[in-house]
């Protein structure tokens, strides 16, 4: 995990709407142009060794990192259309790829269900899909036509633990925004060859 990464979201969601929009798309935007290059670059080799939670390979964790965007796509699209709670946070609303809807009881079983998925499936496919939910996922957040600082705000209210033990109220469009940014930036870092100091 990058040392500062966390002290960093905290300043950002301190700040006002519209200053906390543009600091979280440059943010966003830095993450992401960084985990592209890192998906880009790992090789079938290196996406076939196990991760550093021993439980699954390093594909199925590029794998899980873009099914939890597809998902916050969705989300996003809710948000988008004056869902004030998208059902995301309810663990339900989620459409497969071919069409059916689904929900889960827990995080534990979208993850359980997603590795499963993902050890069905190549490299190739994996990365393709990594690559295409982390552009249009920071291109739908980036663009405020689409989701504005207004909608992101009008959502309900989330409290958030986060890992170094902070604790954050942010409304719940702001909450998904950064959970992405901080999925493909630190929680699994490890796995995924990130630089320190970002």
């Amino acid at each position: 995990m990058q040392a500062n990464f966390y002290q960093r979201l905290v300043k950002i969601a301190t700040q006002p709407p519209y200053d906390r929009y543009g600091l979280l798309a440059q943010l966003h935007t830095d993450v992401t142009i960084q985990y592209l290059h890192l998906i880009r670059n790992l090789t079938t080799k290196e996406a076939g060794q196990i991760s550093t939670d021993g439980r699954r390979t390093v594909a199925q964790v590029v794998g899980h990192i873009a099914a939890w965007e597809r998902y916050t796509i969705l989300a996003a699209a809710e948000m988008t259309a004056g869902l004030q709670w998208p059902r995301i946070m309810s663990l339900t609303g989620y459409l497969d790829p071919d069409g059916r809807e689904l929900e889960f009881g827990s995080v534990a079983e979208f993850n359980a269900y997603q590795a499963t998925k993902q050890a069905a499936r190549s490299w190739q496919q994996i990365q393709d899909q990594a690559i295409h939910t982390a552009t249009a996922l920071m291109s739908i957040f980036t663009q405020p036509a689409i989701l504005s600082p207004d909608i992101l705000e009008q959502t309900k209210g989330y409290e958030w633990l986060l890992p170094n033990g902070l604790k954050l109220t942010v409304p719940v469009g702001w909450y998904l925004w950064m959970a992405c940014v901080q999925h493909e930036a630190a929680d699994h870092a490890a796995d995924l060859g990130w630089p320190q100091g970002l």
